[in-house]
């Protein structure tokens, strides 16, 4: 009752205070810094090779200095990154001073359920002080090779604890995402939920976000979205020892506690490394002990809340730069001398100098002197090019000029996502297509954010070489699409930014142009029966031609299956309906109790329709039920959804949905209950089976044959076309039933077929169209 009446009593004074909704502004020269000594630090920032996106400095409670490099706002979020840990740690000074954990609690406490089968005694003695100090006792960093994962606190308990928690020092991001499940499991609310009237109401942050992981939990770590202000309102609430608007909103001591220096990060660094590194200070609680007695948080690529509480300010940087340390030297070398005691004397002229300075801060738009390409720009105006290298981003780009504007069409097989690009300036626009991304493979990775801020600027770095830059500007990160025109060939490169040495090559032609082009749907069935059908189907979609892919909700691998098309989201998924499971050597069940649809042994009947080889072991031969059928339908539907919600429509595994009139009526109800496209059942877009019969053939024939039947589509008709990718090794030679026992090589030919060059080419040449079910989206418009 005690720790309930305190508890009561903190949310009680949070409650009362007041939303303060910007910071008091000042001049420099009032609190103590030159105007002229700034306008020298925004030389010095314009003549680096960073790419600074905004600035704010704070003296003695105030801003003094601000400014945005346009297209960069003020009233825009921004990505965090390792900045979010700072707010993550604050998460727990509150549930510490809720009385609800202590530093000293022990992490397995919290997850019994996830723990792995041998818990070490390292793994059972490691605390909370160990997450939040980065001494995990890991030899090597978890969080790029476990983010794939469905379930992260599993995968991190699972990792070895190879040292003595809090003996040793390793950077460790899933780390702070375990705080922050600490924070979920203790309090049932997210931790940006749980923030909110603690932290953000109070400091007046509004219009943020924070990615979560598949399962909803904040990711800790990385993905918090925050505006400059934001940034600064933080740094002083430290600066002011947990103090705002005259309330103690998070005690003294732990802001003590959490800016002092735990561990060394490097104790055997000689002296001349340390000396010259902000890195090498010290760690405290999830921020960065740095040089001239400052401390900070900091993200990847240049995001700082840098405090100083021996000149008592704060400063605030956004930006992108592989030399963060660079950035830091620029504040000592030219900020830090330029804080001077006492107010100094007006200095209108440089102030205003310095306003005006600020003002019209912009970020470069690249290559304006560039190369003239107005030659080429005639001969690929319009032009759409189709991608024929096995890597695959995009399927088609088209490139339309007028006047000083670009507009660029980047297609895949589900959407169209337009650009506008500006020749001397930023044109700005928004999309949903995934920019560059440090966290890229993390499942549910920045799922929930509406379409980001982009602007775009082209110029011609030769002739014939035209490079498209994307920034996208609620982050640090630009993308440069460059493309090199060779006749009607086209070969691009697709750099990110903070990875410019390993750019996504591609190769396109220009496509046929057909007024009405004749449509085709590539559907690779039956994810789920098998690892190595899922990775063959992925495989099919990432360096083929494969448009749809079915999986199935009550097979084996569907746990896999999910986490696979969860990581490439732009492929589109159909529910592939199952009542049989007709492999001997690997079944699968219902997922309900269905009685009807079970054989002796619990499994589905191996068979849909009478078989000799099986006699007695089919649907038909046995009195099924249709509500069976109904409620295994709809629990497939919904562990799909729930697994794969973009699933968009339900096919039949094995012809289910045609077992009767009733069957195929009770398909139809729960597709329309659910928005699902009956996708055997077409309405007012008929579907005709592809033109060609590759049964029994292999290798080139094969092939041969889909390529003769590429020549018999007719305009303005869409085809299907039905096969069953796999790869021919040990675990699917073991797969088969009697009549089909060559199921691994029959499979791998499927495999070869629709990733063979060949076949892509073919298909951009004759300006076919590939398709999924349901028409491509518009994913944004470009105005």
């Amino acid at each position: 009752m005690k720790y309930l009446m305190i508890a009561i009593a903190v949310l009680g004074n949070i409650s009362l205070l007041s939303a303060q909704t910007s910071l008091p502004r000042s001049t420099p020269e009032a609190e103590g810094v030159a105007s002229a000594d700034i306008s020298r630090l925004l030389d010095a920032m314009e003549g680096s090779t960073h790419q600074f996106h905004s600035l704010m400095i704070l003296r003695h409670g105030k801003v003094i200095t601000e400014g945005w490099w346009k297209p960069y706002d003020k009233d825009l979020v921004h990505t965090m990154y390792s900045v979010s840990k700072s707010f993550t740690a604050t998460a727990i000074g509150f549930l510490v001073a809720e009385k609800k954990i202590t530093v000293d609690d022990k992490v397995i406490s919290f997850f019994p359920d996830d723990l792995p089968d041998t818990v070490s005694v390292n793994l059972k003695s490691l605390r909370i002080r160990d997450l939040l100090t980065m001494s995990v006792g890991h030899a090597t960093e978890p969080t790029f090779a476990t983010v794939s994962n469905d379930n992260w606190v599993k995968a991190f308990l699972a990792w070895p604890v190879q040292y003595m928690p809090g003996s040793k020092f390793l950077y460790n991001s899933l780390a702070t995402y375990m705080l922050s499940a600490i924070v979920q499991k203790v309090t049932r609310e997210q931790l940006l939920t749980y923030l909110q009237p603690r932290l953000f109401t109070p400091l007046g942050i509004t219009g943020i976000d924070w990615e979560t992981d598949s399962r909803g939990i904040n990711t800790g770590g990385w993905g918090l979205r925050l505006k400059t202000e934001d940034m600064a309102k933080f740094g002083q609430l430290f600066l002011q020892k947990g103090q705002w608007q005259g309330k103690q909103i998070l005690p003294v001591s732990w802001v003590t506690e959490a800016t002092t220096r735990k561990i060394w990060q490097d104790p055997d660094a000689p002296s001349s490394r340390k000396d010259s590194s902000d890195w090498l200070q010290g760690y405290c609680y999830q921020m960065w002990r740095g040089r001239h007695n400052s401390f900070r948080g900091d993200g990847a690529f240049g995001q700082y809340i840098l405090l100083l509480p021996d000149q008592d300010a704060v400063v605030i940087i956004t930006s992108e730069t592989a030399n963060m340390q660079g950035e830091l030297n620029l504040i000592w070398q030219y900020l830090l001398p330029a804080f001077r005691e006492g107010k100094l004397k007006p200095a209108k002229k440089e102030h205003q100098a310095l306003q005006k300075r600020l003002q019209h801060l912009s970020v470069k738009a690249e290559g304006i002197t560039g190369t003239d390409g107005n030659e080429t720009e005639k001969r690929i105006n319009g032009k759409q090019f189709g991608i024929i290298s096995a890597q695959r981003g995009f399927d088609s780009i088209s490139i339309s000029f007028s006047g000083n504007r670009c507009l660029v069409r980047f297609c895949t097989d589900s959407a169209v996502h337009p650009v506008i690009f500006g020749k001397d300036s930023w044109e700005k626009g928004a999309t949903t297509r995934r920019g560059p991304y440090l966290v890229e493979h993390a499942r549910n990775n920045r799922a929930a954010y509406p379409p980001m801020r982009i602007a775009g600027n082209y110029h011609w770095q030769s002739a014939n070489t035209l490079d498209l830059n994307i920034l996208y500007y609620e982050s640090p990160h630009t993308e440069t699409i460059r493309c090199h025109f060779q006749g009607d060939d086209l070969v691009l490169e697709d750099i990110s930014s903070f990875d410019k040495q390993h750019p996504k090559n591609l190769t396109a032609i220009a496509i046929t142009r057909r007024t009405n082009p004749p449509r085709l749907i590539i559907r690779g069935d039956d994810m789920g029966y098998s690892h190595s059908g899922n990775l063959a189907l992925m495989q099919c979609y990432e360096k083929g031609v494969e448009t749809s892919i079915e999986v199935i909700a009550a097979s084996p691998w569907f746990p896999e299956a999910a986490r696979m098309l969860s990581a490439q989201p732009n492929v589109e998924v159909g529910l592939h309906f199952a009542i049989t499971s007709e492999w001997d050597n690997v079944k699968w069940r219902p997922l309900t109790t269905a009685a009807s649809l079970r054989d002796e042994d619990g499994y589905f009947y191996p068979m849909l329709w009478t078989n000799k080889n099986y006699p007695g072991q089919a649907v038909k031969d046995n009195p099924w039920k249709l509500e069976d059928v109904e409620k295994e339908l709809r629990a497939q539907i919904e562990l799909v959804k729930k697994y794969v919600p973009r699933v968009n429509h339900i096919s039949g595994h094995m012809g289910s949905q045609n077992l009767s009139t009733d069957v195929a009526r009770v398909v139809k109800k729960l597709a329309a209950e659910y928005g699902l496209d009956a996708a055997d059942f077409p309405v007012n877009k008929p579907l005709l089976y592809f033109p060609a019969d590759l049964g029994g053939l292999r290798g080139d024939a094969k092939i041969d044959a889909f390529l003769k039947g590429l020549d018999a589509l007719e305009e303005g008709r869409t085809y299907l076309f039905v096969e069953h990718p796999g790869l021919d090794n040990e675990e699917l030679r073991a797969i088969h039933h009697i009549g089909y026992e060559d199921v691994a090589a029959d499979r791998q030919g499927i495999t070869d077929l629709y990733t063979d060059p060949r076949v892509k080419k073919a298909i951009v040449q004759k300006g076919i169209l590939l398709t999924g079910y349901l028409p491509k989206k518009q994913a944004y418009e470009a105005k």
